[in-house]
């Protein structure tokens, strides 16, 4: 009989076919990249790092745009710092979108939205909060904003939008986070390989939120919105091996990778990303080799939040997606 119970936002799979996987409300990387070698892949072999050489969106991916396959970045795909930035020539959206960065000269709002990565997830100092302090540092005049809610999934997405105010400075950041919870949810039907209605459903309710804050006039006549929306990672890296690796939630389950279940929904976030002509926040492929198997890791003791290292990392990266440019 299949059972399943719930941790600190994680989900695992026991019972005849053990560990089958872990979500989040927010989880991690895959080995290779966002999905690993499994199935689809939305990152590059070398995953998205701050100063990384290839990134998040490499040449075998599975998504919009890129030369073999249809890989979200590209053939260079997302690196910060990387030379070729984003999105194939043919990628969906064109130059400057899937996994690059927006490059913005200016930006007048900061706005957070999502999960509890983004509402006091894991050990502070928080990424958005030291996000926002950097594009202060550099935009005098920024405005901030934060609907984020813990536990979310993204059904909660364009309810969040609407509690924004009506007229923002632009142009407008949009940081997102969310979908691990999602997944969480889906517990039995990944297990079973039956979670495609699921996926769609959590692509429509993204698609949706997207055309919530690119609507013309959203935050005022003129005002430009770019959204960069976040992957789920995976504190495992793809083994699925937290019954052994003093997860609270894991202890005594077997082993099973999870590389090919994040690859499926992390798909979803990029293909819905890539058609609105946003920018794919690749955290997974940023956290890879990061989780508890690979100490220091980047992850709280509940195996599901970033501690202080993982939410300064992500602090970094939307920061060199939103510039261009890389922390000191």
């Amino acid at each position: 009989m299949l059972g399943w119970r719930q941790c600190c936002g994680f989900f695992v799979i026991a019972g005849a076919a053990g560990l089958a996987g872990c979500s989040a409300n927010d989880s991690s990387s895959g080995v290779g990249g966002a999905g690993g070698s499994a199935g689809t892949e939305v990152g590059g072999a070398a995953g998205t790092s701050s100063g990384g050489a290839s990134g998040g969106g490499g040449v075998a991916g599975q998504a919009s745009g890129g030369t073999a396959g249809q890989s979200l970045g590209g053939a260079a795909g997302q690196s910060s710092g990387g030379a070729a930035g984003s999105g194939g020539a043919a990628g969906a959206g064109g130059a400057g979108t899937g996994g690059g960065t927006a490059a913005l000269a200016t930006v007048g709002s900061l706005v957070v939205l999502g999960d509890s990565i983004s509402d006091g997830g894991g050990q502070g100092p928080f990424y958005y909060a030291l996000l926002q302090q950097d594009l202060k540092q550099k935009f005098p005049t920024l405005s901030y904003s934060n609907k984020a809610q813990s536990g979310s999934k993204t059904s909660a997405l364009v309810g969040q939008i609407k509690a924004l105010p009506g007229a923002l400075p632009g142009p407008v950041a949009v940081c997102i986070t969310s979908g691990g919870n999602d997944m969480k949810d889906q517990l039995p039907a990944i297990a079973t390989g039956l979670d495609g209605a699921a996926r769609a459903a959590m692509g429509a309710n993204i698609s949706a939120a997207l055309d919530a804050l690119l609507a013309p006039g959203r935050f005022g006549p003129g005002v430009a919105v770019h959204v960069f929306e976040a992957t789920i990672y995976d504190a495992s890296d793809g083994q699925g091996n937290f019954g052994v690796n003093k997860c609270a939630f894991g202890k005594g389950l077997p082993t099973i990778p999870t590389a090919g279940f994040f690859a499926n929904w992390n798909g979803e976030i990029g293909k819905q990303v890539s058609a609105k002509g946003q920018y794919l926040s690749d955290i997974h492929a940023l956290f890879t080799n990061h989780g508890f198997n690979f100490p220091p890791s980047w992850y709280a003791s509940d195996c599901t939040h970033p501690n202080s290292a993982g939410h300064d990392q992500l602090r970094r990266h939307f920061y060199f997606k939103i510039t261009g440019k890389t922390l000191p």
